[in-house]
């Protein structure tokens, strides 16, 4: 139960000194504005919006690379079956989201941005929906495939950090997913 938790804290100890090593270099270096908007917000599918802020290779996590990014979901928008070639952690920041198991085997922990570490919902049966509202978080390994959509009146904007395999796209479907060796499904 524990093993996939381990995985989760060190993937945020890991996004921690990321972003304050980030800081650090850019209290050194002086700014220049960029010419063009250096973070583009790419349409996934009808009202289903992904910007990503940073990746980085992992010295940890050999042949990963560490993503952060925010997917937004307007009112009543969904997005195709889909996985993510390692281990996702989305946290809600605003709205509802909601969330559909298709393949594999999730873990949701709510009020997870406010300290929570449980109880932990595993969320295991084929087609099992979850709605999750801000500060609640759902984690899961590279054999989760899953539908998203916008499950409020509002937008809801769900927060990403991936640890995924390097050189893989951040979304892949079910079609480009079975010819990957995929991991066992992991408990927390």
């Amino acid at each position: 139960m524990f093993g996939m938790f381990s995985r989760f804290m060190t993937a945020l100890v890991v996004l921690g000194t990321v972003i304050a090593g980030g800081a650090a270099v850019a209290v050194a270096q002086e700014t220049t504005p960029a010419a063009d908007p250096p973070i583009v917000a790419a349409e996934l599918a009808p009202g289903v919006f992904a910007e990503v802020f940073g990746s980085t290779p992992s010295a940890r996590a050999d042949g990963q690379t560490l993503y952060v990014a925010r997917f937004t979901f307007q009112p009543g928008s969904e997005i195709f079956p889909h996985g993510h070639p390692g281990t996702t952690l989305l946290g809600v920041s605003s709205g509802t989201f909601g969330w559909t198991l298709v393949t594999g085997t999730a873990f949701v922990i709510r009020g997870s941005a406010a300290g929570a570490t449980g109880p932990v919902e595993t969320i295991s049966e084929p087609g099992q929906d979850v709605i999750l509202n801000p500060g609640d978080s759902i984690f899961y390994e590279d054999d989760v495939v899953h539908t998203a959509r916008g499950a409020g009146s509002e937008p809801a904007v769900v927060m990403a950090t991936l640890l995924l395999t390097a050189g893989e796209p951040l979304l892949m479907t079910p079609e480009q997913m079975a010819g990957m060796d995929m991991g066992a499904t992991a408990t927390p």
